[in-house]
């Protein structure tokens, strides 16, 4: 049977950027005071597509640990609304990220509205149990 993905007026739908099964997944504690509004919705969700850490931080340089394959509600909406709200936040979440597996470069993009910055992919380089598709 086919699936629908109904959404509310204004509500987000957004493709898992993971090809094939999630078996690796692990929970990273996020921290949000570090994430931008590409890394989380108006309505405060985490995207999925965000490479993390293993300490829940942005990738700057080292190795990605996992990725977010869901949207996750991690704000009030009210916090989401701009990069200085978030940097606000102090409570940091649990989150589930798949720690092995392909990366669709293309629709982690997309759901990021930005491009994978130099360090994000490098991370998923060489050594690195994820991998990242070509465009």
């Amino acid at each position: 049977m086919p699936m629908d993905i109904v959404t509310t007026a204004g509500q987000a739908a957004y493709a898992n950027p993971l090809l094939g099964a999630i078996n690796h997944v692990d929970h990273v504690k996020v921290d949000v005071s570090g994430l931008t509004t590409a890394e989380v919705d108006t309505k405060g969700y985490l995207k999925p597509g965000v490479p993390l850490t293993q300490a829940g931080i942005l990738v700057a340089a080292g190795s990605v640990y996992g990725m977010t394959f869901e949207a996750v509600k991690i704000v009030t909406p009210a916090q989401a609304g701009s990069t200085a709200a978030l940097a606000a936040v102090t409570s940091d979440p649990l989150v589930a990220v798949c720690t092995h597996g392909l990366v669709n470069r293309d629709i982690g993009e997309d759901n990021l509205g930005r491009a994978y910055t130099a360090a994000e992919i490098a991370g998923m380089g060489a050594g690195n149990a994820l991998k990242l598709t070509s465009t």
